[in-house]
């Protein structure tokens, strides 16, 4: 499995339920909080250009973003793998349980 970290607000309902569903797992996944002025959760954001959490990174063998999975309302976006820039990709999910379906699969 790739390593996955977890970029998520301290008041989201969203972000609080991955957390007590991913808990399940037995991983030891990273939870970094986007409160306040994170770097990586602004690269996040301005990769997939949306700013709604959770999101999940997945990085590659040498820690460079691979991918970045978002909630999205956007029906086109769904469960859609699309290249961002060069070699990084963005999915977007509708729900908890579709992010961590996919997190298991990787």
């Amino acid at each position: 499995m790739p390593k996955v970290m977890f970029l998520v607000l301290d008041d989201c309902s969203r972000c609080k339920a991955l957390k007590n569903n991913i808990g399940f797992l037995n991983s030891s996944f990273k939870f970094y909080s986007c409160n306040g002025e994170n770097e990586l959760c602004d690269e996040a954001e301005r990769l997939v250009n949306i700013n709604s959490y959770p999101m999940a990174i997945v990085l590659d063998i040498n820690n460079n973003i691979k991918e970045v999975v978002y909630f999205t309302d956007d029906y086109n976006k769904i469960g859609k793998k699309q290249e961002v820039i060069s070699g990084v990709f963005g999915r977007g999910v509708h729900s908890i349980d579709q992010m961590i379906d996919y997190i298991i699969k990787l």
